[in-house]
């Protein structure tokens, strides 16, 4: 009898694991061997009883996860940066031999626009999954403009006024970064600013109050999401516009109320979420003592699991902020801020900017799953959100019927 696990989708598909996963398998080509073989199977002779309706996009990520073996999993979760212009250095073993499954483009890394479109397409080419990556940068505008020295200046948020001008410029920068590969925007901030708390953040932000910001950023999204083939992420939970203080230097606090929080930064979350189209959310590193006075909000469960996707229902990728800011190295090592942001609910662990400190991420997190202080379950949520994601992009494709 086959003691392979057997899964079954709610239209009638069933597939069953001829072994374990391999950890060099192009998960892409053993999905679509799989589906290929269930179709033209006769029927009453295996587990497919019948010809099955197509397949829906979230049976066809359960199946990709199945494919997978952990180390491609865990390599789906890792969201890395990089030193240099070209594929050299760390990248060639991040991407090929340690299947991180996202990148982080910082202005230091962008030279020109041949460079820039030349260097993802050889990202793409040498994902070893077969699995299409996440290329991502902050194209905030205004102060945070990656982009300005091949694409021209563009306005920042304090310099969008109106409804039309918010969705102009999300289309634009959609278009723009289509044009290079980049596929995730990390924008729009959606932060509401107390100015006399954070003068110098006043400028990433669409305003001063919880519904200006949201009329405005929300405009932007639909803009930047429109063609379909870039995905934006509100930044920062749970919200960085009555801060003092850098969350890049130190751990900062946000001592609102959770009634305040909830009236006020919380509010363009909520708002937004109804709207249906909020793929990722960013997750910052600020205690908030209301909700848990210990562990960073992109380490916290209470935060993460307890608001965002409990009493706010997002059920999207979460992203950490980047694990090596200084205010968080202060306290934890970036494996140890690993291993709590995925026992906090966070799927994409932004962080690793070379490849010594990645694998040791990558085996941190395996050395957890072995002790049983994370659940392969949990690690299969969040692998299964972050291809969800990727269909959303237009990354992975439905297979089609013949």
């Amino acid at each position: 009898m086959n003691s392979f696990p057997q899964f079954i989708g709610s239209q009638g598909w069933s597939f069953t694991l001829n072994g374990a996963p391999q950890d060099n398998q192009n998960v892409i080509q053993e999905a679509l061997k799989q589906f290929r073989k269930d179709q033209a199977t006769t029927p009453g002779t295996t587990k497919l009883q019948a010809t099955p309706a197509p397949m829906t996009p979230q049976q066809y990520i359960n199946l990709l996860v199945q494919h997978m073996s952990l180390k491609q999993k865990l390599g789906q979760m890792m969201f890395v940066q990089f030193a240099g212009q070209d594929y050299t250095f760390d990248l060639p073993e991040m991407i090929t031999q340690d299947d991180v499954g996202s990148v982080l483009f910082f202005q230091s890394n962008i030279v020109s626009k041949p460079q820039l479109k030349g260097l993802i397409q050889q990202m793409q080419k040498n994902a070893s999954s077969g699995i299409p990556l996440i290329i991502s940068t902050d194209e905030e505008g205004g102060f945070v403009d990656r982009l300005k020295d091949l694409d021209g200046p563009r306005s920042g948020p304090y310099q969008i006024n109106t409804v039309n001008e918010a969705k102009n410029a999300g289309r634009q920068v959609a278009n723009d970064l289509a044009y290079y590969g980049i596929n995730l925007n990390l924008a729009p901030v959606v932060d509401v600013t107390n100015v006399d708390s954070n003068e110098s953040y006043n400028g990433r932000t669409f305003g001063n109050n919880a519904a200006t910001v949201t009329r405005l950023a929300g405009a932007y999204l639909q803009g930047l999401q429109q063609s379909g083939k870039v995905s934006g992420a509100l930044k920062h939970f749970p919200g960085l516009g009555d801060i003092t203080g850098d969350p890049h230097q130190d751990v900062t606090w946000l001592t609102r109320s959770k009634s305040q929080m909830e009236s006020i930064d919380w509010a363009p979350y909520r708002s937004l979420l109804t709207q249906g189209n909020v793929h990722a959310i960013l997750v910052t590193h600020e205690i908030v003592p209301a909700i848990d006075s210990n562990l960073p909000a992109s380490l916290s469960p209470k935060v993460i699991t307890g608001i965002l996707r409990k009493e706010l229902g997002f059920q999207g990728v979460v992203i950490t902020d980047s694990l090596n800011m200084q205010g968080l190295l202060a306290r934890y090592t970036e494996t140890q801020a690993t291993i709590l942001a995925v026992q906090a609910g966070a799927d994409l662990i932004m962080g690793g900017s070379d490849a010594q400190t990645v694998s040791a991420m990558l085996q941190a997190l395996t050395q957890a799953i072995s002790s049983g202080q994370i659940s392969q379950q949990r690690i299969d949520d969040s692998v299964s959100r972050i291809l969800m994601l990727k269909y959303d992009m237009g990354l992975i494709k439905l297979p089609s019927n013949p």
